[in-house]
C-alpha cells in the first residue's frame, strides 16, 4: 500500500529560493512522468526520510501536490557527501497498471570456500535491472556465495526468480566471482641468479603479496 507524502510546488524564479528551503529543513525536487508535466517541488526532509524508509528504494509513494494525488517512485536521489543530507530528488509518476523498470540491489550472503582459502571475492554487479508492475518489485535479491571455490562465479541465473518480475540481464552475466590471491615474484639478485644456473644456489620461491579482504555492501 502506498504511503502518503504531501509536498509543495516550488517557485523557481527567485535566486534565494534554495537557501530558503534549506533554512526551513526542505530540499528541492522534481515531479515528471505519467499524467503530468515537469513540476518543481519543495519537500520536507524529515518527513520524506520517514516515508522513504517505510516503502523502500523501489516502493510506491502517494505524492500529494496542490490537492492532487500522484503514484510515484523515487527515480533519483542525491545526497551531500559530507553533510549526509538530501540535496535533490526526482519523483517519477507511474501508471500502477503498467510494468516499469528499476534497479534492484543484489545482496551476497555467506563467506565463500574460496575466500576462506585466500581467494578474493570480486563484485561485478551491485544492482540488476528488473521489470515489473510497480507493486511487485522485490526490495532486494539475495544470493549465497558460500559454495564458490577459487575460480568459480555467481551468474544472473543464480539469482532468485519470480513470476511477478523479470531480470533484464543475460543469464550468464557474472554477478560476482572468486579470484586467486595475487602472487608476486621475489626479486632475484644477479649473483644469486648466476649461482642458480650453476646449481649452487637454492631454488627461488614465490610469496603471497597481500591478504585479501571480502568486499562489503553499503545500506540504503
Amino acid at each position: 500500500m502506498a504511503t502518503n507524502l504531501t509536498v509543495e510546488k516550488r517557485n523557481t524564479d527567485k535566486r534565494s529560493t534554495l537557501s530558503e528551503l534549506r533554512n526551513k529543513g526542505h530540499f528541492p525536487a522534481n515531479l515528471y512522468g505519467y499524467g503530468t508535466n515537469s513540476v518543481a517541488l519543495s519537500v520536507e526532509e524529515p518527513e520524506f526520510i520517514k516515508v522513504y524508509r517505510e516503502v523502500g528504494k523501489n516502493g510506491v509513494l502517494k505524492l500529494k501536490v496542490d490537492g492532487k494525488d500522484y503514484s510515484v517512485m523515487v527515480q533519483d536521489m542525491q545526497v551531500h557527501p559530507l553533510k549526509n543530507s538530501i540535496t535533490h530528488v526526482d519523483f517519477l509518476a507511474i501508471d500502477l497498471n503498467k510494468e516499469t523498470e528499476a534497479e534492484v540491489p543484489v545482496v551476497l550472503t555467506g563467506e565463500s570456500v574460496g575466500v576462506k582459502e585466500g581467494g578474493v571475492l570480486q563484485r561485478v554487479l551491485a544492482t540488476v535491472n528488473v521489470k515489473a508492475l510497480p507493486s511487485d518489485f522485490p526490495e532486494q535479491l539475495e544470493a549465497s556465495v558460500e559454495a564458490l571455490n577459487i575460480g568459480d562465479s555467481l551468474s544472473v541465473k543464480d539469482l532468485p526468480t519470480g513470476n511477478k518480475y523479470e531480470i533484464l540481464h543475460e543469464e550468464d552475466e557474472v554477478v560476482a566471482s572468486v579470484t586467486p590471491p595475487k602472487l608476486q615474484d621475489e626479486e632475484t639478485d644477479p649473483d644469486t641468479e648466476e649461482a642458480d644456473q650453476e646449481g649452487d644456489a637454492p631454488e627461488s620461491s614465490e610469496s603471497v603479496a597481500d591478504d585479501s579482504q571480502e568486499e562489503e555492501k553499503k545500506d540504503e
